[in-house]
């Protein structure tokens, strides 16, 4: 059985996706500084930034919440 080197990147992305898709903001707020370093730890900058941006939407989800408004589903 091959073991990915990605792992705990893989996992963090993992967990950062079922976050997101719920909508729930300080998780991924959270998750999302974990996977930051994660990434920085591997040399992966591109990553990183891709990370850090989605993290500071998840925050400006936080600091202004839409209120009554319904997202539609494909």
């Amino acid at each position: 059985m091959a073991v990915s080197v990605n792992a705990p990147v893989d996992t963090l992305i993992d967990a950062v996706n079922v976050h997101l898709e719920v909508g729930n903001w300080s998780q991924v707020v959270d998750l999302t500084a974990a996977l930051y370093g994660a990434a920085l730890e591997q040399g992966d900058a591109q990553l990183a930034e891709l990370v850090q941006d989605l993290h500071w939407i998840a925050n400006d989800a936080l600091a202004h919440p839409l209120h009554g408004v319904m997202v539609v589903q494909p």
